[in-house]
């Protein structure tokens, strides 16, 4: 009786489109009543046909690549998850420097994709984001800040995808991660591929470097934590470096993201040993497949750009790297 009751309840809402209030009735329905099995089965059928039904293929259709990869139940938790909000001309969504936790989807409208340029010392644009482009993927599948700007050109439509709501579907839905990356993979490769020529938006050029070493992170104060992890240093620049550390947990790198940086370094040139000693803070993390994920760090005072060569230059030397992070 009371599974016929509830189960009448959820379709009602669910007709209505009150697709919350439908779900919490069936949560309600399968722990006052765990053996109705039909009457479970058959509310959560109701519910993703009516929420099938009532996604809007307006919405759909400029993102229909991506949609055509998912499964009729991992398209309607996405879409579902979607929010919409308008913005006006040079308004900016995001900006340089600045972290936030959103996928954003071009609905109309048009915006500038830009980067500030050291060398140049003014805005670069990259390319021009329209109806069907995606914006935030670096800051959204890692822990980095935005290292560009978008500006609207006119006033533009945009929906997004918030990342609390994103890691809620990924609970039921594990298989949207991987398709969802590897669709905006692709989107953000295409922009540069047709974006114009521009200088290098790096300040200072890299080296790639093989050394191994420690990390160990600072408290708010700049006092020392225990903990110590081992490393490998893939790059080195005057103005920073980047290093690999395998099986950093979500939580830890979430921890580790801002955090000031103390390095101290003990390379070798032939026979010799040299200490390097410098300040900066960890900018972003990048997690990669098989538990490894890159610490990218923006040193406070430049590292003379002799020094970084020499190190580059001597990786082939067996070298040591402790990194107080």
């Amino acid at each position: 009786m009371v599974a016929k009751t509830l189960l009448n309840e959820i379709i009602q809402f669910a007709n209505q489109k009150n697709f919350a209030k439908a779900e919490s009735l069936r949560a309600e329905l399968i722990k006052a009543a765990p053996t109705a099995v039909m009457e479970i089965v058959k509310s959560g059928e109701i519910i993703e046909q009516k929420k099938t039904e009532s996604m809007d293929p307006r919405i759909i259709k400029p993102w229909a690549d991506l949609f055509n990869k998912l499964n009729t139940s991992e398209a309607s938790a996405f879409y579902y998850a979607l929010k919409a909000f308008t913005v006006k001309p040079s308004q900016p969504v995001f900006q340089q420097g600045s972290c936030d936790n959103r996928l954003y989807f071009i609905q109309s409208g048009s915006l500038k994709l830009k980067y500030f340029d050291y060398g140049l010392k003014k805005n670069v644009t990259i390319t021009t984001l329209r109806k069907g482009d995606i914006a935030g993927v670096e800051s959204f599948f890692t822990f980095t800040n935005h290292t560009t700007n978008l500006v609207a050109a006119e006033e533009s439509i945009i929906i997004y995808l918030d990342k609390q709501a994103y890691q809620k579907i990924l609970t039921t839905h594990h298989a949207i991660e991987s398709k969802l990356f590897n669709y905006c993979e692709s989107k953000k490769i295409n922009y540069f591929q047709n974006a114009a020529e521009t200088p290098a938006r790096r300040a200072h050029e890299r080296y790639k470097t093989n050394l191994q070493g420690q990390a160990q992170r600072m408290d708010p104060n700049g006092n020392l934590l225990k903990e110590i992890s081992d490393i490998r240093v893939a790059d080195l620049s005057s103005g920073g470096m980047s290093y690999l550390v395998n099986n950093l947990q979500i939580g830890e790198a979430a921890h580790l993201h801002n955090s000031r940086v103390q390095i101290t370094a003990m390379y070798q040139k032939y026979s010799l040993s040299y200490e390097l000693k410098k300040v900066g803070k960890v900018v972003s993390l990048k997690f990669y497949p098989h538990g490894e994920c890159s610490v990218h760090i923006q040193f406070e005072e430049p590292l003379n750009e002799s020094t970084v060569m020499e190190i580059a230059k001597h990786t082939d030397v067996t070298a040591y790297l402790d990194l107080f992070v």
